[in-house]
């Protein structure tokens, strides 16, 4: 436990040194104005990788779900980060309507066995086990949690139809000389506002390997220095020809060696159009957004 806490307040301890320095995606190519068409090379990269996965079948999808297993790395599951607490190499059920923030969890396993959250129109909700009543709540943990989870299975479909879209050039790691494109709203520049992506597509594959982000509205207040992390993607193919993530390795900040993470989530047995999409709207009072 000593072990634990000391290393929690390192991490604290470099978050709140870089607590100051917003974080900047942008290559210094890009940063000046060195790399020419670079929203048309951009996009071109995007749409690339969005087709080469497959994601125009996602879209032709209602909804899907698919199993879940997380597993968390030593100390960082003392930190409170987790948004769904119990989850830690507990089976979960996550449905989603796709191009969509709506979506729900049900624990299959562990302490919270049948506990179901869900979030209908960024509107909270919990059906405790054994009962049918639906209780509303607001909580940022679990809303967040789904709504960027969501986000992260479905980025390649999302990313072409940015604001902002600008290609970064190459950049090496694992031996691979990535295309890189830089993906945000507002301003190209880190703004309080809007999150900010480097997206690495692989060139043999044209898949998106990692996704480089930074995390403006976490559920918990963070120190700039800590808003940023890296998810490392692992795709199989599903039953509609769609290279959806089979495994998901988040990294503090930038990208690192393979085995490092501060956890990983296992996704497998994807369905789609599977149930009733009325399913995640139980919310009768609850307007569509």
């Amino acid at each position: 436990m000593k072990h634990y806490l000391k290393f929690s307040i390192i991490v604290i301890t470099i978050g709140l040194l870089q607590s100051c320095k917003s974080v900047d995606l942008r290559s210094e190519a890009l940063k000046t104005n060195s790399i020419s068409n670079e929203e048309q090379k951009g996009k071109k990269f995007l749409n690339q990788a969005k087709t080469a996965m497959g994601y125009d079948k996602l879209s032709d999808t209602k909804v899907y779900e698919a199993n879940a297993i997380f597993n968390w790395k030593g100390a960082w599951l003392i930190m409170p980060m987790n948004t769904f607490p119990g989850n830690n190499n507990n089976n979960l059920k996550l449905r989603f309507a796709t191009n969509s923030f709506d979506g729900r969890l049900e624990y299959l396993e562990g302490r919270k066995k049948n506990t179901i959250q869900g979030v209908q129109s960024w509107k909270g909700y919990k059906k405790e086990v054994g009962s049918d009543y639906l209780k509303r709540h607001e909580h940022d943990r679990y809303i967040w949690g789904l709504a960027t989870y969501h986000y992260l299975l479905e980025a390649p479909m999302h990313l072409p139809d940015a604001e902002i879209i600008r290609y970064a050039g190459t950049k090496e790691l694992d031996g691979i000389d990535y295309e890189t494109v830089y993906v945000t709203w507002g301003s190209e520049e880190p703004n309080k506002k809007y999150d900010r992506f480097l997206v690495y597509i692989n060139p043999n594959t044209k898949f998106i390997d990692l996704l480089e982000v930074t995390i403006n509205d976490f559920f918990l207040p963070m120190p700039k220095g800590m808003q940023h992390a890296t998810a490392r993607y692992e795709r199989k193919e599903t039953s509609i020809g769609a290279f959806l993530p089979s495994n998901v390795k988040i990294q503090f900040k930038g990208p690192k060696k393979l085995d490092n993470k501060v956890y990983s989530f296992a996704l497998n047995n994807y369905k789609f159009d599977s149930f009733d999409k009325e399913v995640l709207y139980p919310l009768e009072d609850v307007e569509a957004i």
